[in-house]
């Protein structure tokens, strides 16, 4: 049985990267921002991805699109340790706001069987999560919490994040033990980038003296190298945004492709030609870990997903 599944706060495609090859269609995708539609639509073409404005779409048009799943990953300012922690006064809680307050108004016929959302850990401690439980209590959903990161699942990156999935059916419980042998930082770096480096990725020499003690710099030769968390601050912020890459006697950044291919994102990913690497680094920051995603989802039976583990170093769906 084919599982319908409506995409909100889509971005560039983490749940579509990770539901494929399960037993999903897509029928609709929506975001507000037109730079991840783009991203979305090539490497997606066959879904239905709209602009949409999330903070007034209405109950009625929610449920016109009759899908059996939703999945949310709404922005995470709100409820970053790196923010003010504003919660729903944060402006960019609103669009999660609205669709809470539209969710009461759905016929219970016309309800999502199964829901899912990702975000930052902070979300956990959040007057948002209190209110989308007692939402869900409220209409008849079972509800499952998780906290996963992508180096729970062998991969060299640290992107911890707070996971709820909810049905009107069944839903497991997650065990993500014993957690597998991590795999190289070589395995996902781009080998051409070691014959030349592009200025674009080249970390400036007074960037280095100034700020090179506090700054994370790998070497990809370290078997027990692994990557902070990659933000959407990422090539503007210098701190506290990700890691950074050795290269003789280089140092440089990591390439939106190389950070793509750590989220497990499928080979053949790619961007429209014309972006700046500083909006893909943006988008891509703000995107999904797509392992851990396919993680998540096999707390539901209907879907019939694994735990994805990946031992050998390549892409899933690659």
């Amino acid at each position: 049985m084919t599982i319908t599944a409506l995409e909100l706060f889509c971005g560039i495609g983490g749940f579509s990267a990770a539901a494929a090859g399960l037993p999903v269609r897509i029928v609709g995708a929506l975001d507000q921002n037109q730079e991840a539609l783009a991203v979305y639509r090539l490497n997606f073409p066959a879904h239905r991805a709209v602009q949409a404005d999330l903070e007034r779409i209405t109950a009625e048009e929610l449920a016109s699109f009759h899908a059996d799943f939703w999945w949310l990953s709404p922005p995470c300012q709100p409820y970053s340790v790196r923010g003010a922690r504003r919660d729903l006064a944060d402006p960019r809680a609103r669009s999660l706001a609205n669709i809470m307050d539209e969710f009461p108004r759905i016929p219970t016929g016309r309800l999502p069987t199964h829901l899912a959302l990702e975000n930052v850990e902070g979300f956990s401690l959040s007057r948002a999560r209190e209110r989308l439980l007692a939402l869900l209590a409220g209409r008849g959903y079972r509800v499952r919490e998780f906290r996963l990161c992508p180096s729970h699942l062998g991969i060299p990156s640290r992107r911890p994040r707070y996971y709820l999935a909810a049905s009107r059916s069944a839903v497991h419980e997650l065990r993500v033990s014993p957690p597998p042998e991590m795999n190289p930082l070589a395995c996902y770096l781009d080998p051409t980038l070691s014959l030349t480096i592009p200025e674009t990725l080249l970390m400036p020499a007074e960037i280095l003296d100034r700020f090179g003690d506090g700054l994370r710099i790998l070497d990809s030769g370290d078997p027990d190298a692994y990557t902070t968390c990659f933000t959407s601050g990422y090539g503007r912020s210098i701190m506290h945004a990700g890691s950074y890459l050795r290269q003789g006697t280089a140092v440089r950044r990591f390439a939106p492709e190389e950070i793509a291919r750590l989220l497990h994102f499928p080979d053949g990913f790619s961007f429209p030609p014309h972006m700046s690497c500083r909006a893909r680094w943006r988008l891509i920051g703000n995107s999904l870990s797509v392992i851990a995603v396919r993680t998540v989802l096999a707390a539901f039976p209907s879907l019939h997903a694994e735990p994805a583990y990946h031992p050998s170093g390549t892409n899933p769906s690659g």
